[in-house]
């Protein structure tokens, strides 16, 4: 019995010692430890927002390439029906103030247009009003033996056309000065075919031949006067199109 004592005692030191040497083992490594799991993960966040600032610094210099080479193109260039329809769709996308601008000018001019109409028909009426008025004045001077006037009236249908004539030229000039100051305004907002380069418009019924028969190969850029105002008027149906849109 006494010689079998110690060795419980001997076991339970080795035991003792067994659980103690984990312990001190993490106790030693822990502290070594403990310094990585912090600063470990700072430097990949650090590193992905660098990556991200550079990403985003080196996008501006890709961009002027694609922008150089697609180079708008001036509307004063261009002189054919598919590329100006383009142009104006674009305009019309990137300054949403010409629609407003395009609807006011429809508004002027169709005012103007009723106030020409209404004057020239108030002429008429007047002049009616006056040829009457002079038949019954001849009417009572011969009722009562009178003699009428002699030599031009002012009723007679040479001077009633002449006045006609007069207010139609009046009004004529009010037109192509309104054109006149539509075509500056509408050059002023990118439209084409107002405002075309002058050495890109020809003048109407020129001939296109050379001295053998040929087409002159520089006249081929060019559009002819009466071309050119009827893609005005095409254009200005269309602009008249996305106002009532």
């Amino acid at each position: 019995i006494t010689m079998s004592s110690p060795t419980p005692d001997l076991a339970s030191i080795l035991k003792t010692l067994a659980g103690l040497a984990p312990q001190s083992q993490q106790q030693q490594i822990q502290p070594p430890q403990q310094p990585h799991p912090v600063p470990t993960p700072e430097p990949f966040p650090a590193e992905q927002v660098w990556q991200q600032s550079l990403a985003h610094a080196t996008q501006p210099s890709r961009i002027p390439t694609p922008s150089s080479a697609t180079k708008p193109i001036d509307p004063s260039t261009i002189i054919e029906w598919s590329a100006g329809l383009r142009c104006v769709m674009k305009q019309v996308v990137k300054h949403e103030n010409i629609i407003q601008d395009v609807r006011r000018m429809i508004k002027v001019q169709h005012e103007h247009e009723d106030q020409w109409w209404e004057g020239r028909k108030a002429l008429i009426e007047r002049q009616k009003a006056r040829k009457e008025g002079q038949k019954k004045l001849e009417d009572v001077l011969k009722a009562v033996g009178g003699s009428t006037a002699t030599g031009t009236s002012n009723t007679s249908p040479e001077e009633l056309l002449k006045e006609l004539e007069t207010f139609d030229m009046k009004v004529y000039k009010a037109q192509m000065q309104m054109i006149k100051e539509m075509s500056t305004k509408l050059r002023s907002l990118g439209i084409p075919f107002f405002g075309t380069r002058v050495d890109l418009i020809r003048p109407a019924g020129k001939d296109l031949t050379g001295t053998e028969g040929s087409v002159v190969s520089e006249e081929k850029a060019m559009i002819d006067e009466v071309d050119l105002v009827k893609l005005q008027r095409k254009m200005l149906a269309i602009l008249e199109d996305l106002c009532n849109d």
